[in-house]
């Protein structure tokens, strides 16, 4: 994301910080100091761009400013989450004033500005050597900040002119000459000492006709370009070529350690210029790993075109304005060596043996910048706001919905812009999430989310914007259950109509509104213990219940065009989708009432010895090889092999799950105990019937997974599915940081009333919905090491398995009664208790 300010913005913060208080305890009054993290909050702090909601998003916002703003939006109903140090103020000063709505909250906004203008969010450090501050660094002295000018000086009795960092200029990689960094290239027919040549400071390559393909140019002798994947700044390749001597380009990013002689084969990134026939059009296309992603015709061949690889793994294709012409995502592995970089002259398909020209003049890399954010699923334990979707970018977690997308939308302005004419048949065209982007994480008293999506009214004559917990086709509409807003232009254009549908609760629609023909700007569907509530679209300011309106539920997001009636024309732009997300109060505790004992809990697997279990092994694991018990453990540890998803462990011989009537008033909790340190990923699989491949078709299947490389490499990655369906299937990752610094080893199943639960104890957990469980379910159950990869390694220490049904907070004698299991249900026991609370005779 780009953020975009104005001097005379940066020279009001400016002006507002001129009168901090003093410094924050602990700092020497006298001391210079530098911000020096977190960067992206430093970076906003230095645009100008600081907001409560950013300080949320990063983890920096106390709780006692997220209580005041949980307050601010009962009492004044207005949200801090998007105010700003201007705003808070302004706030403030309403309050001393008395405005009855804000007065209550005086003092904590008074804290809340000395927190924003001292920049007590930030990390700092002692300045030693004032002389050298550079340009464009952000400084507090005496609890004043201001970003250091152009001339080099040190703080100053009253801040400098604010200015943004000085850039770094380009790397040049290439300027027409054949340096000892690049190596001639040719393949298919190309011949480099006959087509090529270095002429007016250019690598010029003309290949006559007959010569195949005639793949003629050069590529790098060593990496020239690093995946920037998970880093803090992407990477931009300028490559900049001739129009005139050109017909054909190709530029393209090989790993280092591929063979250097079969580019097409091997590569992972490729853009390229054609003349598709000998007359035109001219098109360009991404690929990625063979697969063309995106294709578009061009009215010339370009002057410049900019390839950029972001940390997200977007790869984002741009004119040298900046404006998007192509996009796609990176391959799950990149290599650790980095890419050698190839450029080369390369017919189309359809021109095949024709004559091919390029005329390459300049090649140079420099860093993109990237806001870093947390991620949409991330562990929540506080207040955050995270950017789902903006800039016209779909990158790895969106995919086109509805119709005939690539041709009725159109990304490269910055938004999705759909535009279907009238009698092209379904007009639903936009852009959904295919895996959950919305988690319900801390859903007690007070947490919320809120899902807001951003159009251009003048754009938009229709769209649907929705939440559903399942997933769908691409071509489809969301799956129910779902939250589902519209907002349509009626025909004859006199007005529109906004309507709430929210299923199974409300199968009818929770509203139907008239409205004016202007198309909202703001859509924002907020989700609460309380039910759904959708906002700008003209309704009520009512919240109606939702049944999966539960804790940990994970949504996909859809937002596409919809029109009145079938064969209209439509029009959608959609700019921006963003998430808010608030923790509420903890849940009860899982204890019953004094002088109660909580439920029995049963231990299910300690060891062989305890019977019941039998070893397993599957898809070329044997357990006699991979598998052994080890001072009551099992202990699984498979080799990389070429097998796909080889698995060892252990599966009950009989049904160890039985559910009856006491699942509809408290669920059944399964704990699979493993040892943390030796474990790099478990699986647990839960099937009416014992099979010989448990996890195929099974009801319930539940891991937990180290991944090593690919996307998630770094990160555990949690997933929960039903039914074995691609329309059940959930995941999220978790941060090994927090895996390392909490996890007990503990991954813990919960089964309810058509519900299973599946999550790390005091951390992430999943709901999934729509599932095969409830009264009269039985299961037999298996646990095995699970590799992140078809073929990959995985090892698996499990030292006990437990099971029994959740203490409902508060529980009474009488309720524990009802909920013992029959086997132990001591009759004598419980006519004493009866008897006991039967009314004494006077």
């Amino acid at each position: 994301m780009h953020f975009r300010f104005t001097m005379e913005f940066l020279l009001t913060l400016c002006a507002l910080f001129s009168a901090c208080p003093p410094v924050a305890v602990g700092a020497s009054p006298a001391a210079l100091e530098r911000a020096v993290g977190p960067e992206a909050l430093v970076r906003l702090e230095q645009e100008g761009a600081m907001s409560v909601r950013a300080l949320g998003a990063w983890g920096r916002l106390p709780a006692q400013f997220v209580s005041l703003g949980q307050t601010l939006r009962m009492d004044a109903g207005v949200n801090l989450l998007d105010a700003d140090v201007g705003t808070v103020a302004q706030w403030l000063a309403l309050a001393e004033e008395s405005d009855a709505r804000l007065a209550p909250s005086k003092d904590g906004l008074k804290d809340l500005l000395d927190y924003l203008k001292r920049g007590d969010f930030l990390d700092w450090e002692a300045v030693v050597d004032e002389s050298a501050v550079a340009p464009g660094a952000l400084l507090r002295r005496d609890g004043r900040l201001w970003v250091q000018g152009p001339q080099g000086q040190a703080a100053a009795s009253e801040p400098s002119e604010p200015t943004m960092p000085v850039a770094t200029g380009p790397e040049v990689l290439f300027a027409g000459e054949m340096s000892d960094q690049w190596v001639p290239y040719q393949a298919d027919g190309g011949k480099f000492k006959d087509f090529a040549k270095l002429d007016q400071g250019m690598l010029v390559v003309d290949v006559p006709a007959g010569h195949s393909w005639g793949r003629t140019g050069m590529h790098s002798n060593a990496s020239m370009v690093f995946s920037p994947r998970g880093a803090s700044e992407g990477v931009r390749l300028s490559v900049l070529l001739d129009p005139q001597g050109t017909t054909d380009a190709v530029v393209s990013l090989v790993p280092a350690e591929a063979k250097t002689d079969n580019e097409w084969r091997y590569h992972h990134v490729r853009v390229g210029v054609h003349l598709e026939t000998d007359n035109g059009p001219q098109t360009m296309t991404l690929w990625i790993a063979q697969q063309a992603v995106m294709t578009r015709e061009i009215s010339a061949v370009p002057e410049r075109i900019d390839l950029v690889l972001r940390p997200d793994d977007a790869v984002v294709v741009t004119d040298a304005s900046g404006k998007i012409l192509l996009q796609g995502v990176l391959p799950g592995d990149v290599p650790k060596d980095g890419y050698r970089l190839y450029a080369l002259s390369d017919v189309a398909t359809k021109r095949g043996n024709k004559p091919v020209r390029m005329a390459l003049k300049r090649i140079e890399r420099r860093p993109e910048p990237f806001f870093v954010q947390a991620a949409h699923d991330s562990y929540l334990d506080g207040a955050r706001r995270t950017i789902l979707f903006d800039g016209g970018v779909l990158g790895r977690w969106w995919s086109p919905q509805g119709g005939d997308f690539g041709k009725h939308v159109r990304l490269e302005d910055g938004v999705v812009a759909v535009d279907v004419p009238g009698g092209a048949g379904s007009a639903k065209v936009g852009i959904y999430s295919p895996g959950s982007m919305v988690w319900l994480d801390g859903f007690g008293f007070g947490g919320e989310v809120g899902v807001t999506f951003e159009f251009d009214p003048s754009g938009t004559t229709g769209f649907v914007v929705a939440l559903s917990p399942l997933y769908n086709l691409k071509r489809n509409d969301p799956s129910k259950p779902f939250v589902w807003a519209q907002w349509t232009l009626k025909e004859d254009g006199s007005g529109g109509t906004s309507t709430l549908l929210i299923d199974p609760d409300s199968r009818e629609g929770a509203w139907k509104v008239e409205t004016g023909p202007q198309a909202p700007g703001k859509v924002t569907l907020r989700i609460s213990p309380d039910g759904v509530l959708a906002q700008g679209l003209g309704g009520p300011d009512e919240r109606f219940p939702w049944k999966w309106a539960v804790p940990n539920m994970g949504f996909r997001v859809y937002a596409f065009s919809q029109a009145q009636k079938a064969g209209l024309p439509m029009r959608m732009a959609l700019k921006r989708i963003t998430l808010d997300r608030v923790a509420g109060a903890s849940p009860p505790a899982a204890e019953p009432a004094e002088g109660v004992a909580p439920l029995d809990v049963d231990l299910l697997f300690a060891g062989p010895a305890l019977g019941g279990w039998e070893p397993y092994g599957i898809r070329g694991a044997d357990f006699a090889k991979h598998g052994r018990f080890e001072d009551g453990r099992l202990v699984a540890e498979v080799p990389a092999a070429a097998h796909s998803w080889p698995k060892i462990g252990i599966v009950s011989v009989d049904p160890v799950l039985t559910f009856n009537e006491r699942i509809l008033h408290t669920p059944y909790a399964v704990r699979v105990v493993c040892d943390r340190a030796r474990t790099s990923g478990v699986e647990a699989v839960f099937r009416s019937v014992k099979t010989a491949e448990m996890d195929k078709g099974a009801e319930v299947l539940t891991s937990f997974v180290r991944h090593d490389t690919g996307p998630d490499a770094g990160k555990y990655v949690l997933s929960l599915s039903g039914e074995h369906s691609t329309y059940r299937t959930w995941s999220r990752r978790v941060d090994a940081g927090w895996v390392e610094a909490n996890w007990n080893g503990v991954l813990e199943v919960r089964f309810g009333d058509g519900w299973v639960e599946a999550g790390l104890p005091g951390g992430p957990s999943i709901r999934g919905a729509d599932m095969r469980t409830g009264k009269g379910w039985s299961y037999h159950m298996a646990v095995t090491a699970c590799p992140h990869v078809k073929s990959g390694a995985s090892a698996l220490t499990l030292k006990k398995i437990t099971g029994g049904w959740v203490t409902p907070p508060g529980m009474s004698a009488d309720e524990r009664w009802t909920l013992v299991d029959d086997e132990k249900f001591d009759a004598d026991a419980f006519l004493d208790h009866v008897s006991g609370a039967l009314p004494k005779e006077e």
